[in-house]
């Protein structure tokens, strides 16, 4: 079974933040919830699946995905 990791950088509410998750709609929940905003970054691995930002502030956020 594949597993992802969420890693959680500069800007976030909680700064070096690794979380493994079992799945990629998991990754997304998990980064939303811990992620006021700046980026994160999901990994298959060693490889870079997806960086998200979150950007936008208190009733309006919105994500850009790379």
């Amino acid at each position: 079974m594949q597993r992802y990791q969420v890693n959680f950088g500069h800007g976030t509410s909680a700064p070096g933040l690794s979380l493994d998750v079992p799945d990629l709609k998991t990754a997304l929940i998990v980064a939303d919830i811990n992620l006021e905003r700046g980026t994160a970054r999901i990994l298959s691995g060693d490889t870079l699946i997806a960086k998200v930002e979150k950007r936008g502030q208190h009733q309006a956020p919105y994500w850009v995905v790379d």
